[in-house]
């Protein structure tokens, strides 16, 4: 009986030796992970290493650390680059793993700075025709960098363009668009490591309603009082007048429709054959269906 458990305890003392001696001949992992560059302005290119990773490593995975996808690779001497589009401090991690599920990490940390950037403001974005705006042009060079040129399109095929050399520009521009339309603005700028950044702002500038004229002559006198009414009218840039109506304020009225012209001009006689205050409306309308007024006073007397 002493001899079978002696014999017992041997092998579980040989077992565990045996398993013991596996453990040894394991190779340990060492994760190397290398960055270049670790700083610089944004957008920063990066190109990662993990080739001074040792040890049976069958896989490794980079977390670039700003929230974009991870790499993965079976490849250690694979460069991997991955560009920071935004400032900030940022943490790489490289994990390496072997057949067994072991793994090892190392980081590294990046630093993106402030890039060149660029930003375009505009007063009133939007208006009548002619409409005369205010471009705020801006931008600012990266650290150690200089803006070498700029160029400002409004989107109507005209454009500002010219060469630079400063760190930062804040200029007011000023311009008129004479047509309706919508219009993209655009600014573009370089700095001398030609990296560009650029900046849009719309600008909608609309059709005005009619431009409209109404003078009555005489504007008063004794009854019956015949008045002369000058009319006249202009459509906005891009329309058409259409319509117009002459009411005289006694419960009558002229008018005529159908029109498709630029401007019209109008003299038209009315007789108020009564005592009183009277306002006469001359309402005009364009294609657009936009209407354009004026009134005139008239007085009627008592004859003496």
């Amino acid at each position: 009986m002493r001899k079978a458990k002696r014999y017992v305890w041997a092998l579980l003392v040989l077992g565990a030796l045996a398993l013991g001696g596996c453990a040894w001949l394991l190779q340990p992992l060492s994760a190397k992970l290398t960055a270049n560059p670790t700083s610089g302005p944004a957008p920063l290119s990066v190109t990662f290493s993990a080739a001074g990773s040792t040890g049976p490593i069958v896989s490794f995975t980079i977390d670039f650390g700003d929230g974009s996808s991870a790499y993965s690779g079976t490849d250690l001497t694979v460069g991997v680059s991955h560009i920071y589009e935004d400032p900030g401090i940022y943490t790489a991690v490289l994990t390496v793993q072997d057949a067994q599920g072991r793994t090892a990490s190392d980081s590294k940390t990046i630093t993106v700075l402030p890039g060149t950037t660029a930003s375009l403001g505009v007063t009133p974005a939007s208006g009548s025709a002619p409409l005369e705006v205010l471009f705020l042009v801006q931008a600012s060079a990266a650290s150690g960098r200089k803006i070498v040129y700029w160029k400002l399109e409004f989107g109507d095929g005209n454009a500002l363009e010219f060469d630079a050399d400063t760190a930062s520009l804040n200029l007011p521009i000023p311009y008129e668009y004479e047509d309706p339309g919508t219009y993209t603005a655009t600014l573009t700028v370089r700095d001398d490591q030609n990296f560009t950044a650029t900046a849009q702002v719309t600008v909608t500038v609309t059709t005005p309603p009619p431009t409209v004229s109404l003078t009555a002559s005489p504007d008063s006198g004794s009854a019956p009082l015949a008045v002369t009414f000058e009319c006249s009218a202009t459509a906005g840039a891009g329309a058409k007048l259409t319509k117009w109506v002459l009411y005289f304020g006694d419960g009558t009225f002229a008018g005529q429709e159908g029109l498709e012209v630029d401007a019209l001009s109008l003299s038209l006689t009315h007789t108020y054959e009564q005592t009183g205050s009277y306002t006469a409306t001359f309402k005009v309308w364009d294609s657009l269906n936009q209407v354009g007024e004026d009134t005139a006073e008239i007085t009627v007397t008592e004859a003496p």
